[in-house]
């Protein structure tokens, strides 16, 4: 759409004027991106900005140019999505093309610009500005004798504003866009719009000014206290040096495994800098090696807001992250941070942290000891000009001061300019964030181990609670600063309250009955839904799950186009999503890349969308089931700490330098953001039989089983004779037609207690070997399943011994040696992992320890019957490019049936189905090199 067609004011109406005297003038009036060194201009700029909105202009000239009334106009276009081209050079200009022309006026007798050289370039709905000189000197005689005849009005703004129209053609004097602003001017609708139009303009620039004169005061205020807090920091730094003195004592020939640099003696340098400028200067000490060419392996966390959630999700949670990569990491509140903090870290993530003396002191020690910073955001709170009650809700309703949050916003922008690199929450932010650092990355937040196995605990209580018939959608804020949000969605949820009695709308208040998070009486329509409102004491991050399990839908709405919701992070979407509730989101750029609309969530925008996509939501049961399932298989990776883990080590290993950084930028560039290969593909199935005892297993067994009602009790047996307790067991039939399912049934009515949680599924339709085990994968709620073919058997120790490695190693799958029995003998699986062993062909057999993340990750198995055999060795392919490891353990832990009945031999192995199965995992990893890609029997 055109800009021209889009905006309210593109086109003059007759009450234009009259409308810049009230209150609707505000919200057109933007912080400036810079302002002019003189103050003069800068009471200019408000009223440049409204000629703007109103001629609405495709070619401006400046003459001459200024820096920050190019920035400004560039701006205001932008906001005003106006096709713009700026030009500050007259040459550059055919004549009667030119819409909007600046021309400041020199003092009389200097070089002032002729009007015959710059009035030919205006368009017939142009406009001259002449800036200044003063009303004492009057305009100079060319430019008088130009003026003379033609539509102007002067504005008294910095050193005078003259608008100058051209000379209309008979019958147009009225059709300028700025024919009206003209006329009220110079007060033909009357001196008091005039009057209020010069004060208010007046007094915008003056407090544009104010804030130049402001911020050049604050630079220097910084400069004497940066001065000061240099002299600190030599006078730590000379108490550390002194400290840290060698004693007499001879040097060991050991040394620590790492050791930081010395710091460089400080006697002459302290001295030379208390002494003043005059003081000779003293040979500089030996260079020491760059600090950031030294590996990073120690990193400290620094808290800005020690007491806030926020800590939770990007420094406590960081750092489990950061260790699980292999590195040595601290905590500490920004306060709390001592000597000792700045000597041990290779690298500091200082998140949230506003700029102080005391940040300038620890900035300055890790400068001299050449560690890295970082600062990290989640939200947009580094650019001062948002710090404003109409673009982020919070500073609305909040008790503090806008000037107080400015400074606050500006303060963290100088602690980010002073870092090396930064790290956002979400692209969007990171965007924001790199033209104050170029080196910016996107470190997501995530949930943690507690939190999963909180909330699958959740949802296997709600699960087993019977249901109510009410259908609940909560909104679950942490705090009172989303009025605005919820206004996004209420429309549309108070449509299908209406028309579905049995929706019930869960809000939250503050612990006892106290206040509502959500200020109710901001939303009169909602009193008379008041009886569908169901209210829930706020709990702490770590309860959370509980009450997200209670939900059915989710809601998560905020101000779509509005730069501070624009950037905020998807968390709401991953944490209902491990408490087993679907979600609708607004379609904000970080839940448009995290949420597969119509597939693990839905997004909605107007009125008509949210009403829809709640009843879809309300009437469909099934569908909240699925997106649920499908929205957890997202995040387990995706917003899990195994890829913060491979995040942090990526992007802490290329801080080095070198072809260190260079290798480890191509394997992130090549990697790309390492999301979910796939969503795991899961065939319909009925519930035969269902038992939790809701305790806390680790493993769950499947076993996948088709016509194999001969074999298939001795592998139930084996699994019930495992020595690790307790444990899950979930057999999946994958629409046999003989009695499987029958004897399952009756072997789990006699040894059912054994297990914690116990399921007998069916296929409803034969599924093939990849849909059956991902049956059986989707209804674990254990982080490890054991994978076990009905034919097949588990030695007591399997499940125990698998269950050390693979979280000892934090592995994605950990496969024991397997001894052959029936019709051949000899092992197999006796190599230890690595993944270039797969280019050669399957070295892992399916009888492994499979993490959920880790199967979430690739994408589950894959679901094609015509391709049916290779579905664990594509897993394991899948799971080495997305760098997640696997681990060996050399011991025969299990038994492979070699059978005639085998699938393995009647189907893999046939000739014209493996080419299929060759072709298909060659398209999908076009890397393998089979070393037997032909037909061959294992017997």
């Amino acid at each position: 759409m055109d800009a021209d067609n889009w905006h309210p004011f593109a086109r003059t109406q007759p009450d234009d004027p009259a409308l810049l005297g009230c209150d609707a003038l505000d919200p057109y009036f933007l912080s400036p991106p810079d302002l002019d060194p003189d103050p003069a201009i800068n009471t200019v700029l408000p009223f440049l900005g409204w000629v703007l909105a109103l001629a609405r202009p495709h070619t401006v000239a400046l003459f001459p140019d200024r820096p920050a009334l190019h920035l400004f106009l560039n701006e205001q276009a932008r906001h005003l999505r106006l096709p713009m081209t700026l030009h500050t050079v007259p040459a550059h200009l055919r004549p009667g093309t030119c819409d909007l022309l600046w021309a400041a006026l020199p003092p009389t007798g200097t070089d002032t610009p002729a009007p015959d050289q710059l009035a030919p370039l205006l368009s017939p709905r142009g406009a001259m500005l002449l800036y200044g000189p003063d009303t004492a000197a009057g305009h100079p005689p060319p430019w008088d004798r130009w003026l003379a005849g033609r539509p102007t009005a002067t504005l008294k703004l910095g050193g005078n504003l003259t608008v100058a129209l051209p000379e209309p053609a008979p019958g147009t004097e009225h059709t300028h866009p700025l024919a009206g602003l003209c006329a009220a001017l110079n007060g033909a609708q009357g001196d008091r719009v005039a009057a209020n139009l010069a004060s208010r303009f007046a007094a915008i620039g003056t407090h544009w000014a104010t804030r130049r004169t402001l911020a050049d005061t604050r630079a220097e205020l910084a400069e004497t206290r940066a001065a000061l807090s240099r002299a600190r920091l030599d006078a730590m730094e000379l108490r550390l040096d002194r400290n840290h003195t060698p004693t007499a004592d001879p040097p060991t020939a050991a040394s620590p495994a790492h050791t930081p640099p010395p710091l460089p003696p400080l006697w002459t340098r302290l001295a030379r800098r208390l002494a003043g400028p005059h003081t000779p200067p003293v040979a500089a000490p030996p260079s020491e090696p760059a600090r950031a060419r030294l590996p990073v392996r120690t990193v400290l966390f620094v808290s800005g807001e020690p007491t806030t959630p926020g800590t939770i999700y990007r420094v406590n949670r960081n750092e489990a992250a950061c260790r699980k990569a292999g590195y040595a990491t601290r905590s500490r509140a920004c306060a709390a941070i001592g000597p000792d903090d700045m000597l041990w870290a290779d690298l500091i993530v200082l998140w949230r942290v506003e700029y102080s003396g005391h940040v300038d002191t620890l900035i300055g020690m890790a400068r001299a000891r050449g560690t890295l910073l970082a600062f990290d955001a989640d939200d947009l709170v580094f650019e001062p000009a948002l710090a404003r009650g109409d673009l982020i809700d919070g500073i609305r309703v909040s008790p503090a001061p806008v000037a107080r949050i400015e400074r606050m916003y500006d303060d963290m922008q100088r602690t980010l300019r002073r870092c090396d690199f930064g790290i956002a929450t979400t692209d969007t932010l990171a965007d924001r964030m790199r033209p104050f650092t170029p080196l910016t990355v996107t470190i997501p937040n995530i949930h943690d181990q507690p939190t999963l196995e909180r909330s699958r605990q959740a949802a296997r209580r709600r699960a087993a609670t019977p249901p109510d018939g009410l259908v609940r959608i909560g909104y679950a804020t942490g705090s009172r600063t989303h009025q605005r949000d919820f206004a996004r969605a209420l429309p549309g949820l108070l449509a299908v309250m209406a028309r579905r009695p049995d929706v019930r709308l869960v809000l939250f208040r503050e612990p006892g009955g106290g206040r509502p998070l959500l200020l109710t009486e901001e939303f009169p329509p909602l009193h008379a839904r008041a009886a569908q409102i169901e209210w829930r004491d706020m709990v702490g991050l770590d309860a959370l799950p509980d009450e997200l399990a209670r939900l059915d839908i989710s809601i998560a709405p905020l101000e779509t186009g509005n730069p501070f919701c624009e950037a905020k992070s998807e968390l709401k979407f991953f944490e209902a999503a491990l408490a087993g509730t679907c979600t609708v989101a607004s379609p904000t750029a970080p839940f448009r890349a995290a949420i597969r609309d119509g597939v693990t969530g839905l997004l909605a925008d107007s009125d008509a969308e949210w009403e829809d996509t709640l009843t879809r939501l309300v009437d469909d049961p099934a569908l909240r089931t699925r997106m649920a399932r499908d929205a957890l298989h997202t995040v387990l990776w995706e917003y899990g700490p195994q890829r913060q883990a491979s995040l942090m080590a990526l992007t802490i290993a290329g801080l080095t330098g070198g072809q260190t950084t260079a290798r480890t930028g191509a394997q992130a560039l090549a990697r790309g953001p390492a999301r979910a290969r796939a969503i795991p593909t899961i065939p319909d199935s009925e519930t035969l039989l269902h038992h939790d005892q809701l305790q806390d297993a680790a493993v769950t067994v499947v076993i996948t089983a088709y016509q194999y009602a001969d074999h298939v009790i001795e592998a139930l047996d084996s699994v019930r004779h495992q020595t690790l307790a307790p444990l899950d067991l979930i057999v999946v039939d994958d629409a046999s037609t003989d009695d499987t399912a029958a004897l399952v049934s009756g072997w789990m009515a006699r040894h059912g207690k054994r297990f914690n949680r116990l399921l007998l599924l069916r296929a409803r339709r034969n599924a093939g070997l990849g849909g059956a085990r991902n049956i059986g994968m989707a209804a674990a709620e254990t982080p490890y399943v054991m994978q076990l073919d009905a034919d097949n058997r588990l030695l007591p120790d399997a499940c125990a011994h698998l269950l050390d490695a693979i979280q000892r190693d934090d592995a994605g799958f950990a496969y024991p040696i397997i001894r052959r029995f029936d019709r051949a003998d000899g092992v197999m699986g006796d190599l230890a992992w690595h993944p270039a062993r797969l280019v050669g062909g399957n070295v892992v057999d399916a009888m492994a320890m499979v993490a959920k993340w880790a199967w979430a990750a690739a994408g589950g198995y894959y679901v094609r019957r015509d391709a049916m055999g290779w579905e664990d060795y594509d897993l394991w392919c899948t799971l080495a490019e997305l760098g997640i490891a696997g681990t060996h353990v050399p011991e025969i832990l299990a038994e492979y049936r070699v059978h005639d009945a085998a699938m393995t031999d009647n189907v893999t192995e046939r000739a014209a189905h493996k080419q299929r199965v060759v072709t298909f995992l060659r398209a999908r990893h076009p890397w393998i090199r089979l070393t037997a890609p032909d037909a061959r029997s294992r017997a």
